[in-house]
């Protein structure tokens, strides 16, 4: 049965045969990233280790996630005073008022 198979070859620069790698479809890529560890390994795995690293942000970096804060803060207000406006307007109209 080896005899019959035949393997690809590809020439080298130096004129020299060699098997031709093998290529992969994505989904074959895909399959192997989404494959489950073996179960020994999965016990194993040591994630979310504390490494004792710390990453100082810079001024420019502190101001800017303030800004973002801020402004996160004052769109959820802006949300809130306007579902309560809207409950009272509905909450008067069904009472006949």
């Amino acid at each position: 049965m080896a005899d019959t198979e035949k393997k690809d070859l590809a020439t080298s620069e130096d004129g020299s045969a060699e098997p031709a790698a093998e290529e992969k479809s994505d989904a074959d890529k895909n399959a192997e990233d989404l494959s489950a560890p073996p179960s020994s390994d999965f016990f194993a795995a040591r994630e979310a280790q504390a490494t004792g690293e710390t990453y100082r942000l810079a001024p420019e970096e502190i101001k800017q996630r303030n800004k973002r804060s801020l402004a996160i803060a004052l769109g959820i207000v802006l949300f809130m005073v306007l579902v309560f406006a809207i409950t009272v307007l509905r909450i008067g109209a069904a009472s006949g008022g």
